[in-house]
This record gives C-alpha cells, sequence and structure tokens, in this order.
C-alpha cells in the first residue's frame, strides 16, 4: 500500500510541478470516495520521513555545514569581486552588525557570511546559516547609495536573526501533510488543481507577510542604531516605487499565487510613520507631494536631483531633520549655511541644489524649528 500510495504521490507532485500547463478535458463523473485510511497513513508517513529528513538538513546547514553551504552558494551563484561595491558592503555589514552586537552579542558566535552575486535582478537574500547574498542589480538601483542599501541588508539581518527561513520552510511541510491528505482522497486533475491552491494560499512563498512586516520594523531599528539615516527606509520603497511602479494584483493572481510582501506604498508608509514617531512627531513627510512639515508648517518640497525623485530626497532630508529632534525636542540648534549644505547644530540637513535658495530655506527652518 505504502508504494502503491508513494507512486500516486509522485504522480501528483508531478502534476503539481508542472502547475497550470495542464489543459483541461472533461472528466467522466465521479462516484464519492468513501475516506481511503491506506492511502491517507501512506501519505502521512512520507511526509513525516520528509519532514524529519528536513529537519537533520536544515540544522547541518544552520551550523557545521553553514560554511559549506556558503561556498556552495557562491559557486552556484557566482562571485561579483567589484572592489567599490565589496568594500561598500564591508562597510555596511560591520556597521550594521556591530549594531546588532549591542543587544544580542550572540552575533559575535556566528558571524555572516556575506558575498556579491552578477545577478542584474533587484534582490537580496539572507538564508540558513547566517549567509546573505546581494545582487549586483540592487547597487545599481540604488545608485549605491550606502543608507538606502543599509536598510536592505538590515531587513535580511532581521530575517537571519529571527529565523524566518527554518520556520517557513517548517511550516511548509505541514502544509505539505495536508496537501497530500488532499490529493490522496482526490486522485484526479480537479484535486491536483485544488491541493495547489490551499498549498499556495497556506505557504505564500515560505516568507509570510507577518515576517516581512517584522522584518522591516526590525530593519529600522538595526539602520538607526547604526547611525544611518531615519528616513532611508522610506525612501528606499519611495525610489522601488518611482522605478518600478506600485505593485498590483488581480483576483486570479491573488488566488493561485498570493503575494508574500506587503505592497511597496504600504512598506514606505510604514517607514515613514517611524521616522515621524523617531522625531517626537516633529518631522512628516506628505507622500503625494513630497513636502516636509516641521512641527505641523510647510518646510521644503525638495527639487528632484541627482537619480532622485524629490519625494525621495524628502525622506532623506526629514529623516536627517528627525535625528536633530529626537535629540533635541525642545530646543533645536539654529540652522546655518556651510558651503552648500544646510546644518542643524552638527547634523548636516541637506545639500542645496540647483533650484533651491539656501537663504530662504535657512531662513523658513529657523522661523518654524
Amino acid at each position: 500500500m505504502l508504494r502503491k500510495t508513494y507512486k500516486k504521490l509522485l504522480s501528483t507532485g508531478i502534476a503539481l510541478s508542472l502547475g497550470f500547463s495542464i489543459s483541461y478535458t472533461i472528466l467522466p463523473n465521479q462516484s464519492a470516495y468513501a475516506f481511503n485510511w491506506g492511502n491517507a497513513i501512506g501519505a502521512v508517513a512520507i511526509t513525516g520521513i520528509q519532514y524529519q529528513q528536513l529537519e537533520k538538513q536544515l540544522n547541518y546547514l544552520d551550523s557545521d555545514g553553514r560554511h559549506e553551504y556558503f561556498n556552495q552558494m557562491k559557486s552556484e551563484l557566482g562571485e561579483n569581486t567589484d572592489p567599490y561595491y565589496n568594500t561598500l558592503l564591508d562597510n555596511i555589514m560591520n556597521r550594521l552588525t556591530y549594531a546588532i552586537s549591542l543587544t544580542d552579542p550572540s552575533i559575535k558566535d556566528k558571524p555572516y557570511n556575506y558575498f556579491i552575486n552578477p545577478s542584474e535582478e533587484y534582490n537580496a537574500f539572507c538564508t540558513v546559516g547566517h549567509n546573505l547574498s546581494v545582487n549586483t542589480g540592487m547597487f545599481k538601483l540604488l545608485n549605491n547609495n550606502e543608507d538606502e542599501l543599509a536598510i536592505v541588508i538590515a531587513h535580511e539581518l532581521a530575517h537571519g536573526e529571527e529565523e524566518h527561513v527554518q520556520s517557513s520552510a517548517k511550516k511548509s511541510f505541514s502544509v505539505q501533510l495536508l496537501t497530500n491528505l488532499y490529493a490522496s482522497q482526490n486522485p484526479n486533475i480537479i484535486s491536483i488543481i485544488g491541493a495547489n491552491v490551499l498549498q499556495n494560499n497556506m505557504i505564500a512563498k515560505g516568507i509570510t507577510k507577518v515576517q516581512e512586516q517584522d522584518a522591516d520594523d526590525i530593519a529600522f531599528n538595526y539602520a538607526t542604531s547604526a547611525g544611518y539615516n531615519i528616513g532611508a527606509g522610506a525612501a528606499t520603497w519611495q525610489r522601488f516605487i518611482d522605478k518600478m511602479g506600485e505593485s498590483k494584483t488581480n483576483f486570479v493572481g491573488e488566488l493561485f499565487s498570493p503575494s508574500d510582501h506587503p505592497s511597496h506604498q504600504s512598506r514606505r508608509d510604514n517607514y515613514s510613520d517611524k521616522l515621524t514617531d523617531y522625531s517626537n512627531n516633529k518631522v512628516k513627510v506628505d507622500s503625494k507631494t513630497g513636502t516636509i512639515s516641521v512641527n505641523r508648517h510647510d518646510f521644503i518640497t525638495p527639487v528632484p536631483a541627482n537619480d532622485m525623485s524629490s519625494q525621495e530626497r524628502a525622506y532623506l532630508i526629514a529623516g536627517n531633520l528627525a535625528a536633530v529632534y529626537h535629540n533635541h525636542p525642545k530646543n533645536p540648534p539654529e540652522a546655518y549655511l556651510s558651503g552648500n549644505t544646510i546644518y542643524m547644530g552638527n547634523q548636516a540637513i541637506m545639500v542645496v541644489e540647483y533650484g533651491e535658495n539656501s537663504n530662504s530655506i535657512v531662513n523658513k527652518l529657523n522661523s518654524i524649528r
């Protein structure tokens, strides 16, 4: 019975891997099936064995085998050894991991392995064993902006510290058990589609929306503690919106392949809210216009510059202002101009770009500070 059930599950698995390339045909009417305990036990047994193997493999890759896994990743993905990119990544990793170690010294027991892969896609990922990789495309998309790269990498470190990959892999096997049980009782094309829908909606491609949101929240704390721009999170997601457009789904896409990430806009707004909170509610950015307000008075709508939209620049300028009002909520230092940069105390606020009047900006800020 186990062998027959295994063959049935194997054929079902092949069908699932083909997705919906299987064409529909009119199926003959099926008589009602009684629950087949033999098939069910076989499905449970196979999934149980797979789960034990998964746990063993995860434990190995997370400990003794993590360097071996890292070398395998580099071998399969390739490595970009560009000295500028790697120096930038080294600096970010050193700052972030030091900041993490101040509240979680255990990070020193398993330092992160990391490398840049040559893919031009916009991505970075952290997997089992504190192994992290950043795509070359991410450096290019963010124009080598260290503050924005840091928020992306901090997000991946949050996944690593919270062991989201491990928990998602184990969760997927719980869903696989239900999927196998479902398929073992309904061996026809409709049940294959039903099993696929069940699995996709419960697994949601591994990392869940809740885990993504948690990683964003943790990343803000990591990056802030490491001294990066308070507005970098909002600026990064604004840039993604500007360069790629807001992500959209329709009913069919959401049903058959549910999104595993919050929308770009919601992530930007989450970081923007954190910026305002950090400033003791003194600084805010209008996401539609890019206008920065200080103490509920309009301050400036920055001009687009250096491949940044008005909104992206606004979040970075607002991040600098937030740092001032976080440290000096009642008596912020006066604004002044030095060269083409406006400061408040020792904190640089913004570089004045073509089309902006430096004296007017300084006077405006001092009048509402």
